[in-house]
């Protein structure tokens, strides 16, 4: 499994044409007791079969942090907007009191931005569900 040979700290995250790698899989889980809104619970967002878990940054930016932990930083809102797309939050950003979106930069960046709804860039789709 390629997971193993992973740094065991925190690593960036990128984005990439979908070729079916390891770093690439994600599931998307609620987390119980951890708020939200009635219908939509906050989600954890980890790297399939790990618990590397997607996490903001203090810079704005996203990391995979080692394992989950529960922090609002590792916490996301999925809120699916009017043309079936779905804009992808974080609870916070630490440090930063300005709700930002999971936002593409190109073809192989992601990173946080404040929500245009005017942009393809924070639209994104998800399969399963």
């Amino acid at each position: 499994m390629v997971s193993k040979n992973w740094p065991t700290g925190t690593i960036a995250t990128r984005m990439a044409n979908y070729l079916d790698q390891a770093q690439q899989k994600w599931t998307i889980s609620a987390v119980p007791n951890a708020g939200g809104y009635p219908g939509a619970p906050y989600f954890k967002i980890t790297l399939a079969g790990t618990d590397r878990a997607l996490a903001a940054t203090a810079a704005g930016e996203l990391a995979t942090v080692p394992a989950f932990t529960g922090a609002p930083e590792e916490l996301w809102a999925i809120q699916q907007l009017t043309d079936g797309s779905y804009r992808i939050m974080p609870k916070s950003v630490p440090g930063s009191k300005e709700p930002l979106a999971l936002s593409a930069v190109g073809r192989s960046f992601a990173t946080l931005a404040k929500f245009n709804p005017e942009s393809d860039r924070q639209r994104w789709n998800l399969k399963g569900l």
